[in-house]
């Protein structure tokens, strides 16, 4: 018997309701359709199943990523073919692996029972849709980035919340990944400390996943170009800005923006991104945003994906940092996941959870105002993609 006869049939209707918004060659007809469609296909699983199968489901989540860690520990998905209709053994793969076949054949089991792989036979298997999503090495890496790293700090967050009062985590270095990862470096430092996490991290940051929705609704050519610009004027400095890829997909987009395009970061990212290539028109200044800003009076100082990573505390320093670099017609640009009030998607929600572990946090829209507010900003606007939770937040000095 299902757990809730009445709600699975009520979700199936609106299933069949919203498929018929799909189209055979294009999907669906829009995003929220397809978000919506997707939320009922979930919703339907947990009516279908028992309490207690929901449960059991829910806490073998973590079982389930056990399993696709390991599988990518023994590169599984690069050695399973590629070619649609190719089939390899588990003893293939244990001799690929130098791995023990009956790990292999456990582990597959485990991913198949997921719907990660075909079972093309005993211990006989064949990629799927979602197993070829682990093909590509921006996806892989973000998987280890996110499980080696941050999920750490996830899983002790319980116990860490529970031994500081249930408080809101605010001291980057007393947090849970501290507690995960049983060390004494904070996360930056942590990173940096091992080359293999750095590597999966950088790689990762350029997945599909974490890239395809951080597309800038900010129209950086017409709002920074306003009014004549001088031959030295600053128009945009990129703070915090790594390897320049976010100033590179500007230039891309807005060929013709004018002006000085400058990116900040510490000494040694500068040096592998000067080293790596920069962008034509692109300059390097090594620079520390926990110090005042030493790029004055600039068009625009803008933030990508940099506060979610710290506590308004540590956000207020930066920012007031930035603030007394800023003239009168100077503005900040922080594009960020804005969280709803009401209704926010789980994998923003989630991720938001993944940042109170390193004592950061995902905003709202009040969130980000009474931020600025505290720093002597005003938030005149937020500007916003179509579809998607990602927002470029402006702000402008309060007595400007």
């Amino acid at each position: 018997m299902t757990g809730d006869p009445k709600r699975t049939l009520s979700l199936l209707e609106e299933l069949s309701s919203l498929s018929k918004s799909l189209d055979t060659s294009n999907g669906f007809k829009d995003d929220a359709t397809r978000t919506q469609f997707v939320q009922a296909a979930e919703k339907l699983a947990i009516a279908a199943r028992r309490p207690d199968e929901n449960i059991f489901f829910l806490i073998t989540r973590i079982t389930q990523a056990s399993a696709i860690r390991s599988a990518l520990g023994l590169d599984v998905f690069s050695i399973v073919p590629s070619e649609e209709g190719k089939t390899i053994s588990a003893s293939e793969i244990a001799s690929t692996a130098g791995a023990s076949k009956l790990v292999v054949v456990r582990i597959m089991r485990a991913l198949i029972a997921c719907h990660i792989f075909d079972e093309a036979g005993e211990e006989k298997y064949a990629h799927n849709e979602l197993s070829r999503g682990f093909i590509l090495l921006e996806s892989r890496n973000m998987f280890k980035e996110i499980y080696d790293l941050i999920s750490k700090g996830a899983y002790a967050l319980p116990e860490f919340l529970a031994k500081t009062g249930w408080q809101n985590p605010e001291d980057y270095n007393n947090s849970a990944f501290h507690l995960g990862q049983h060390t004494d470096l904070g996360f930056w430092e942590f990173l940096e400390s091992n080359e293999e996490h750095m590597k999966n991290f950088n790689v990762g940051m350029r997945s599909q996943a974490t890239v395809q929705e951080f597309e800038n609704p900010y129209p950086f050519d017409k709002e920074l170009n306003k009014g004549p610009v001088g031959e030295d004027e600053v128009v945009l400095v990129d703070v915090g800005g790594g390897r320049g890829h976010a100033l590179e997909r500007i230039k891309e987009r807005y060929p013709g923006l004018k002006g000085r395009l400058i990116l900040q970061d510490l000494e040694m990212t500068i040096k592998d991104a000067v080293a790596g290539g920069l962008a034509p028109g692109t300059e390097a200044q090594a620079a520390n945003f926990f110090e005042p800003n030493p790029a004055k009076h600039a068009r625009a100082y803008f933030f990508r994906r940099v506060l979610h990573d710290w506590s308004d505390g540590v956000c207020r320093t930066i920012l007031s940092n930035t603030v007394s670099a800023m003239g009168p017609e100077s503005r900040v640009l922080i594009a960020e996941y804005e969280v709803p009030a009401v209704g926010a998607p789980a994998k923003l929600v989630l991720q938001d959870l993944n940042m109170m572990a390193i004592s950061g946090m995902e905003r709202t829209e009040k969130q980000w105002a009474e931020l600025l507010d505290q720093v002597g900003l005003k938030m005149v606007k937020i500007w916003r993609n179509q579809t998607g939770n990602f927002v470029v937040v402006e702000g402008r000095l309060k007595n400007a």
